[in-house]
């Protein structure tokens, strides 16, 4: 009897002050219902649903300064510039003679790399006698012919094999032909993947190079699991979900695309409201919480740039339907059949808006101040004005929606058109690396849309 009067107790204690921090809020968002811990609607079968949720408060930093450039950074500006020259400088040549060796050297010639370390060439990959062969078509001092012993056909055919032995296993991250190497980007330990190989009774390809990353704190086979039986899940939580479906595999290689979901929680089960209300895949390594003001959320803590279930989360990577049965399995078991997709990230999309907007400004301020010798207060009132303009410029489509402004920060981004010839500066600059600069580093011409606002802030 004492210990169910402490619990009682205690689920008061929690209560008053969830209702407490819910005074506090947007009337519009959830609320806490009897016996929740966290703001949410409560169906008839016991589950929980949040359709939105406000963002959580964020304050954006101001970014630094830059760091000032140190000799290294321009030692490798200009390597840079010398390799490009360089590649430049042979291209036509280069491409004209690799059409030309397969067509006369089928099955000899391979394929050809830029050596840039050291004294620049081009190398061109035989199967045979690779340096005579090269010198009966060219005789650039430049090229070197080399003698390899895979072709690509069997590069290929090694990468093939990786993902046709363990696609299924799920261990493979991705994979790269070079210069003779087929790189495997393994996503468990060594020992884990040595055993898999073992039990499979295959022999890996000898082109193939594997690359270990550190290994996953779960086993192989770790499908998503019950509430009550997830650590990720609070105990006061679990009761109202059907399913926290995570991952059991580290993010291989993403496309380099930004997307954005709205997760929301259904009837006890996570989905994306704006992708046809498709089941939910979290990543690995994702936590569920219930923050500070009672909102449940998700990530790795309640730290800057959190998201909450109801708003939508931003992450690098496209939007990718799942289909492994490990994984989506449990999932259809809890919530019915219907499409998975996966998010990458756990982050919000409102906190990163807020962010991108102060650090492009404040970059936007020193670009306009560095490239163009404005000083703080000009270019101040000039990203206003462009601001202003691009609001104006709003263009619709021919569905009716308005696109978005470009704003001043993006025309400030926007790089001007390269000079080729010196005699293209105007007076006072002279070319300097592609741009005419003047002597204190300003950009010359000012771009048309600077010009007309320097003449209306006379």
């Amino acid at each position: 009897m004492t210990e169910r009067r402490f619990i009682n107790t205690a689920v008061a204690g929690l209560l008053a002050a969830s209702l407490a921090g819910c005074a506090s809020q947007d009337a519009a968002s959830p609320r806490l219902s009897d016996g929740l811990s966290f703001r949410a609607k409560i169906s008839e079968s016991g589950f929980a649903t949040i359709l939105s949720a406000p963002p959580a408060s964020f304050d954006p930093v101001e970014p630094p300064p830059p760091v000032p450039r140190t000799a290294e950074q321009d030692a490798a500006d200009a390597e840079f510039m010398r390799v490009a020259d360089y590649q430049n400088s042979v291209r036509d040549e280069v491409q004209a003679l690799a059409e030309q060796l397969r067509r006369e050297e089928q099955g000899n010639f391979q394929t050809l790399h830029y050596d840039n370390k050291g004294e620049l060439g081009v190398v061109f990959e035989f199967l045979r006698n690779g340096r005579a062969t090269l010198r009966k078509y060219s005789k650039n001092p430049t090229f070197r012919g080399e003698t390899v012993r895979w072709s690509q056909e069997e590069l290929r055919a090694a990468a093939d094999f990786m993902w046709e032995t363990f696609r299924e296993d799920r261990v493979l991250q991705s994979t790269g032909i070079a210069t003779q190497v087929v790189t495997a980007q393994i996503s468990v330990s060594k020992e884990e993947f040595r055993a898999l190989v073992k039990r499979k009774g295959v022999t890996i390809p000898e082109p193939v190079e594997l690359v270990f990353h550190a290994a996953p704190v779960v086993p192989l086979v770790n499908p998503p699991r019950p509430p009550a039986q997830d650590r990720a899940v609070p105990e006061n939580v679990a009761p109202f979900l059907r399913i926290f479906p995570r991952h059991d595999r580290p993010a291989g290689a993403l496309n380099a695309v930004n997307s954005r979901v709205t997760v929301v929680l259904k009837d006890g089960c996570f989905r994306a409201a704006d992708r046809d209300d498709a089941l939910v895949l979290f990543p690995f390594g994702a936590n569920l919480f219930v923050d500070s003001n009672n909102y449940l959320a998700f990530g790795s803590g309640e730290r800057p740039g959190y998201a909450r279930v109801g708003e939508a989360v931003e992450f690098m990577g496209s939007v990718q339907e799942v289909t492994t049965p490990e994984l989506v399995d449990p999932i259809h078991a809890a919530c019915g059949p219907g499409k998975v997709i996966k998010i990458e990230g756990m982050e919000s999309a409102a906190a990163g808006d807020t962010q991108r907007a102060v650090t492009d400004r404040a970059n936007a301020m020193r670009r306009f101040q560095a490239e163009y010798g404005l000083d703080a207060r000009q270019a101040e009132r000039a990203l206003d004005w462009l601001d202003a303009r691009g609001e104006a410029n709003r263009q619709t489509t021919q569905d009716g929606i308005l696109e978005p402004p470009i704003t001043g920060a993006m025309m400030v981004e926007m790089p001007p058109r390269p000079v080729m010839d010196a005699s293209e500066c105007p007076p006072g600059s002279s070319l300097s690396a592609g741009l005419c600069r003047t002597s204190e580093g300003h950009l010359r011409p000012l771009p048309d849309w600077l010009v007309e606002f320097l003449e209306q802030n006379r």
